[in-house]
C-alpha cells in the first residue's frame, strides 16, 4: 500500500525512455494515498504526465472486507475521531474533514472532481478522457462505499485467521478457513 504514484511515476519514466507517449493511469484508495501522495510533487517537478484516479471512501476499504473474512469485523479500517469515553476510534464519529482533492491541488496537480449520483460513471469516463487530453498530471477524485464489493473473483487469499478469540465472527472465519485450507492444491513442490 502505497506505492501506486510511485510506481505510476516509474512505469512513465520506463515508457518515456522507450520513446513510448501513452498515458499512464493509476487506481489509489484513500488510505494508500494518504501513504505517498507527495510523489505528486515529483511528477509537478519533473514534467511527468500521469493520471490519478482516487477512490474516496473514507478509510481502508479493500483491507476492511479482507478484515470481515477473517472475523475482524472492519477493525480499524475507518478513519474517525478519537471517541474519548470509549477510549477507542472503532465508535467515534467518522472524519470526512480531510480534503484530498484540495491536498492534490496544493502540489499543482490539475484535479477533476466527480460527485456521488446516479451518473457518477458516465462522469469518470469523461473524467479520464479530460486527462488523456491534458499535458499535465491530473487527479480525478471520485467517492465509492466502502461496503460495496467488487464481482467474486472466485479466488481465496491465504490469510491465517486468529485459532482463539472471544468474537463469533472471528470463531466462525477460523473454521472457513481450515475448511478452506483443505481445499488447497500445491503447485510447487
Amino acid at each position: 500500500m502505497g506505492y501506486e504514484i510511485a510506481g505510476g511515476l516509474g512505469v512513465k519514466r520506463g515508457l518515456t525512455a522507450l520513446g513510448d507517449d501513452r498515458d499512464v493511469i493509476v487506481m489509489v484508495g484513500d488510505g494508500s494515498y494518504l501513504m505517498l501522495h507527495t510523489e505528486l510533487v515529483t511528477a509537478v517537478a519533473e514534467g511527468i504526465k500521469i493520471i490519478v484516479v482516487l477512490i474516496q471512501n473514507e478509510g481502508y476499504a479493500s483491507i476492511g472486507h479482507l478484515s470481515e473474512t477473517v472475523g475482524s469485523e472492519r477493525f480499524g479500517t475507518r478513519y474517525r475521531y478519537l471517541d474519548r469515553d470509549q477510549r477507542n476510534f472503532e465508535s467515534g464519529e467518522l472524519l470526512t474533514v480531510v480534503d484530498l482533492a484540495a491536498n492534490a491541488r496544493s502540489y499543482g496537480i490539475d484535479v477533476i472532481e466527480i460527485k456521488p449520483g446516479q451518473d457518477a460513471a458516465g462522469q469518470l469516463s469523461a473524467a479520464v478522457t479530460a486527462a488523456k487530453a491534458s499535458t499535465t498530471s491530473t487527479l480525478i477524485h471520485i467517492n465509492s462505499d466502502p461496503l460495496a464489493y467488487a464481482p467474486d473473483g472466485e479466488g481465496w487469499w491465504d490469510v491465517p485467521v486468529a485459532q482463539v478469540s472471544s468474537l463469533n465472527s472471528t470463531r466462525q472465519a477460523y473454521a472457513d478457513y481450515l475448511e478452506q485450507r483443505k481445499k488447497q492444491r500445491p503447485l510447487l513442490g
